[in-house]
């Protein structure tokens, strides 16, 4: 019988409709996790619920609608799940919007909101209600939170999203510091060129993918895989490689002596 890493684990994961977040949901449950799956588009979670049933996934998906941009509503997530299952075991915050690389003077007021409160004050607000939960169970619990290797770095333009995905490194690093004697964990993945519909949000507010690769310029980080075929097209991550290093990550055997790690997803970009 294959061992089921997740078996009787409740697990939180934001961002779960689309990308790295839908990935990481699929494969907890997989594995035996009870997943509350987070997101704004509900069509797109009960579609993951039905996908994991008709894959025979050892867990169960819990689909529930959610704007990590509300306060109440991460509230109401972390709720859901000791409602339904007792207890939280690990926390994904994965949910993230880019800010089409705009530079500081030409942020507005509504991007810098939008930006701020989804990939910074979001992680933040479910890193506390986590902790507190935590604390109170006493078991071995851990955190994993999507930074990015704009973390790591300033790149050209893209301001809000530079500054907030280093504050998710910060939060990461402190958290990591400050709770490990206590049984919980806090580690991050730093992904790069990695295929999600993390432009879409971006687009919503009329800002391409196009006028991102324009603004950065050479500072783009646009370094893939090409195989050495003829014509072959350059390879992008998929969301399944981010997905096996969170889930490495949340599982207390394997992982059980790693906290404050920051694992690039980036296929070598940040050492160039």
């Amino acid at each position: 019988m294959k061992h089921m890493r997740f078996e009787g684990k409740a697990i939180i994961v934001t961002g779960a409709s689309s990308g790295i977040g839908r990935a990481a949901a699929r494969q907890f449950a997989m594995e035996g996790g009870r997943v509350v799956a987070a997101a704004r588009r509900l069509e797109l979670l009960e579609e993951l619920k039905a996908e994991v049933e008709a894959a025979k996934g050892a867990g169960c998906i819990l689909p529930l609608q959610t704007d990590v941009r509300i306060p109440e509503q991460i509230d109401r997530m972390f709720d859901v799940c000791l409602e339904r299952f007792g207890h939280v075991d690990v926390a994904v915050n994965n949910a993230g919007v880019l800010d089409g690389q705009l530079p500081i003077h030409e942020t507005s007021q509504e991007i810098y909101d939008y930006v701020y409160e989804t990939n910074q004050r979001a992680v933040y607000l479910g890193c506390q209600r986590a902790i507190e939960i935590f604390l109170k169970q006493g078991t071995p619990a851990n955190i994993v939170n999507i930074a990015s290797a704009a973390s790591v770095r300033g790149l050209k333009g893209g301001t809000t999203y530079v500054m907030t995905k280093h504050a998710v490194l910060g939060i990461t690093r402190n958290i990591s510091a400050s709770f490990f004697e206590r049984g919980i964990r806090c580690n991050c993945i730093l992904p790069c060129n990695v295929k999600s519909g993390i432009n879409r949000a971006a687009r919503e507010l009329n800002i391409g993918i196009l006028d991102w690769q324009m603004r950065a310029g050479n500072a783009a980080p646009m370094h893939t895989i090409t195989p050495h075929t003829e014509g072959a097209k350059p390879m992008l991550g998929q969301p399944e490689d981010c997905a096996n290093i969170i889930t490495f990550l949340a599982d207390d055997a394997a992982a059980r002596y790693i906290s404050g790690a920051e694992v690039k997803v980036d296929a070598g970009f940040l050492n160039m």
